[in-house]
């Protein structure tokens, strides 16, 4: 029996392969598998080492110590018009600034909100206090135009774009 089973052994060996072949993952699936494993590996390691080496650089760079030191002192801030004066000036390091100025965002339609605190002062200034509460109960409770986007209100310290604002001074 050991003789017959050792002369037809690489027969069996070929049957063996070639059912586990069929049963389970071919060759080519396994190898592409493993590689697309060792890729989004590699992918996550190097995007970890990314984010260590930027936190590194934060505390070393005078920007970061800027921007945790005005932090520092909002958190010890006495009066609104101070947080608000530091939320500035982070903004400004930042570079948020100059965000809140541009008019044309994805956020939101620019053109629309303009138009429509120009039909709301227009309103005001010939005292039609009718259609002027028509017009405002039509907006209260809303997302016209993208004015509660989320992100309008997460990235800048200071307050959101300044057409945002002119629109809820209005």
């Amino acid at each position: 029996a050991a003789n017959v089973i050792i002369s037809h052994a690489p027969e069996m060996r070929r049957v063996v392969l070639e059912a586990l072949d069929m049963v389970f993952i071919p060759k080519q699936i396994a190898s592409q598998f493993v590689l697309a494993v060792a890729l989004e590996t590699s992918m996550v390691t190097i995007n970890q080492l990314f984010v260590l080496l930027r936190s590194l650089s934060a505390k070393f760079s005078s920007h970061s110590r800027l921007i945790r030191q005005l932090h520092h002192q909002q958190q010890k801030a006495e009066t609104q018009d101070e947080w608000m004066d530091l939320a500035e000036q982070i903004d400004n390091i930042q570079g948020n600034d100059t965000w809140r100025t541009e008019k044309k965002c994805a956020l939101y339609e620019s053109e629309r909100i303009q138009a429509r605190i120009d039909e709301l002062v227009h309103l005001m200034r010939r005292r039609d206090i009718f259609d002027l509460m028509f017009t405002l109960r039509g907006g209260i409770g809303r997302n016209h135009f993208g004015l509660l986007h989320e992100g309008l209100f997460s990235r800048a310290m200071a307050g959101s774009k300044l057409l945002i604002e002119t629109y809820h001074n209005v």
